[in-house]
């Protein structure tokens, strides 16, 4: 169906993450349904038709193939990071597919045209009591009103043990009408840092962090750094 180059939308009835492939990867677009109730063929209508517009987002990460399960976006690094230059997918690990996912937690898209921009940290430092707050424009450049579940991730760069890739912090619902921006605004205080430790406490450690404001796990959005300073 799809090499007639007819507009088709997959909808997919699913209770976990999929290994997409093949021609349900030639559709323009994909709507992840889950399991619903009783009314989800007038809301799945009204999503396709235009009336409503998808504004939802993943719970899970969709892995390119079933051999990358189990598979969490809150993964710890390979060890071996991104080289600069060119793009290298097969750099880890035994699999003979990329180390991200096909769709990441927190991907979702919608019928306007969303974009990140001026991100703001201040003076780029946390105090060990105090909060730091992270400042990020919203722009819809579409012509559809939409909404944006905005996510903030950090990453602690160097700590007592090995730390996730990502972890989602905060997130945020905005509605944005066509050609509208709005800033977002998270605050962040030490305890969003902390971690379980090597005695199986509760732990912070004062250091370099880096921090996205993001559409999804794998998306780059805006990011910057920052310092938790120590009492």
């Amino acid at each position: 169906v799809a090499a007639t180059g007819k507009p088709i939308v997959i909808a997919l009835r699913n209770g976990r993450a999929l290994a997409l492939s093949g021609a349900v990867l030639d559709a323009p677009a994909i709507l992840v349904t889950w399991f619903l109730g009783s009314q989800s063929g007038p809301a799945i209508a009204d999503i396709l038709f235009g009336i409503a517009a998808p504004s939802a987002r993943l719970p899970v990460s969709f892995p390119y193939a079933t051999g990358q399960e189990p598979y969490h976006y809150a993964h710890k690094s390979t060890g071996r990071p991104n080289p600069d230059g060119p793009r290298v997918d097969y750099k880890a690990h035994y699999r003979e597919v990329p180390n991200a996912a096909r769709f990441a937690f927190g991907h979702g898209l919608t019928y306007g045209k969303i974009g990140y921009s001026g991100l703001q940290l201040g003076d780029g430092k946390l105090a060990w009591d105090g909060t730091l707050d992270v400042r990020a424009t919203i722009t819809n450049s579409g012509t559809r009103a939409a909404e944006e579940v905005v996510q903030l991730y950090i990453h602690d760069v160097a700590a007592s043990i090995t730390r996730p890739v990502r972890e989602l912090k905060a997130f945020r619902r905005v509605r944005l009408a066509a050609g509208a921006r709005q800033e977002v605004v998270f605050t962040l205080k030490r305890s969003d840092l902390q971690f379980i430790g090597l005695d199986l406490k509760p732990t912070v450690e004062p250091g370099q962090f880096r921090l996205w404001v993001a559409s999804s796990a794998q998306a780059e959005g805006v990011s910057a750094s920052f310092e938790l300073v120590a009492a």
